[in-house]
């Protein structure tokens, strides 16, 4: 096995190449509808259609890949990305920059899910949650940076500059991934023979998977209900500027990579306490954005500590679905990433039906009513999922 932080950071940046594809897209979609004439709308289907394949594929296709060569198809996934990236910024046609958008979003749960299965493969006894969260900052860095320099990137120069950019990124994660991969596969001689198969309808069934999956997508929609819109938040609510937006992101962005780090050293110690008390520090999170909403200079602090929780939920996300079923890691990772994007795309859903019904400070108050509900669910999961992962893990190291 090659230096595991070296493979750890590898992963990362391939999380974070893949993310910065899915979600940099968010800042640009008055310039796709401009490019290719259609409504701003229409062209919310990059993301939208986007985000839909993923929660389709990312239960099965960890399943269905299970035996071919995670080196050869974690590469491959990235290659797809480079080259559907640079084939979408030459088209002029929507319905090709369309398919050429959506293509790698089928193999995307595929490099994700098994980027944190070796994470937790390679980590050393009781160490899981911590490499986990150190791969997680890819999809956090991804999630929140991406957006602003991609939205940079097309205001100042093209379109097409912007998806070249992203084929950019993939194509240096491909390359350090070629390099520090292992061509030996890292996972156990069991996880790939007929055993699986016989014990992944065991697993299935399992009622604390589904009650921790219910958890899994609270919290994705109590996340994105109200960061689906932080940008009218703060511009209309605060009066943010232009500029002071874009540091305002970029602050949210650096928290959360600390609130990464945070959760993976309290999972590892104390998981349950951590599950346990997530709703209520995102509920005093969000109290404090209805307190000081109308304030500009009170709410970068309030950003900054909004940011960090928000770290911390990502890392809860996954942890809930690896803790309930952690024999079978790759299918773990599969259903995060699917139940999660089923999370942001109800969170965003519900958020939209507030923001035009009642404006923008319901985004909030509907978030801490999620939030009751969710406590509901993890107290309730907390009784069925009677050992946590790090005191387990003798099954999957």
């Amino acid at each position: 096995m090659r230096n595991k932080n070296l493979l750890i950071l590898t992963l990362a940046i391939g999380t974070f190449s893949i993310l910065n594809t899915e979600v940099g897209i968010l800042g640009i979609l008055p310039i796709i509808g401009s490019r290719f004439q259609i409504s701003i709308a229409t062209s919310g289907l990059f993301v939208s259609l986007f985000a839909l394949i993923i929660a389709i594929f990312g239960s099965v296709m960890p399943i269905i890949v299970r035996k071919v060569n995670r080196r050869t198809i974690m590469l491959s996934t990235l290659l797809l990305f480079v080259l559907s990236n640079i084939l979408g910024g030459l088209v002029t046609n929507f319905g090709l920059a369309l398919f050429f958008r959506l293509l790698p979003a089928v193999l995307h749960p595929v490099y994700c899910s098994l980027a944190f299965t070796i994470a937790a493969e390679i980590s050393d006894m009781g160490e899981a949650s911590k490499s986990v969260s150190r791969v997680m900052i890819g999809v956090s860095a991804g999630t929140v940076l991406g957006t602003p320099i991609t939205t940079l990137i097309a205001n100042n120069i093209s379109y097409s500059a912007a998806m070249y950019f992203f084929a950019l990124v993939s194509l240096a994660a491909l390359i350090l991934n070629y390099f520090v991969l292992p061509k030996e596969d890292t996972r156990p001689a069991t996880s790939i023979d007929d055993t699986e198969s016989q014990d992944l309808r065991k697993v299935l069934v399992k009622k604390s998977l589904w009650v921790s999956g219910a958890g899994t997508i609270l919290i994705g929609s109590v996340l994105f209900i109200v960061y689906g819109y932080v940008s009218d938040l703060l511009s209309k609510l605060s009066d943010f500027s232009s500029t002071q937006l874009s540091l305002a992101l970029f602050i949210f962005g650096l928290m959360s990579i600390v609130g990464n780090l945070i959760a993976g050293n309290m999972l590892s110690r104390s998981p349950r306490r951590l599950v346990t008390i997530y709703p209520f520090l995102m509920i005093v999170v969000y109290l404090l954005i209805i307190i000081f909403a109308q304030s500009t200079a009170l709410m970068f602090p309030v950003v900054l500590i909004w940011g960090m929780i928000y770290g911390i939920g990502n890392n809860i996300q996954q942890y809930l679905i690896s803790a309930a079923i952690p024999e079978t890691l790759d299918l773990a990772n599969g259903l995060f990433i699917s139940l999660g994007n089923v999370g942001t795309a109800l969170g965003t859903s519900i958020g939209g039906i507030l923001l035009s019904t009642s404006g923008l400070m319901m985004l909030p108050i509907g978030g801490i009513a999620i939030l009751l509900v969710t406590f509901a669910v993890i107290v309730f999961r907390n009784k069925m999922v009677h050992s946590e992962l790090n005191e387990i893990e003798n099954q999957v190291n």
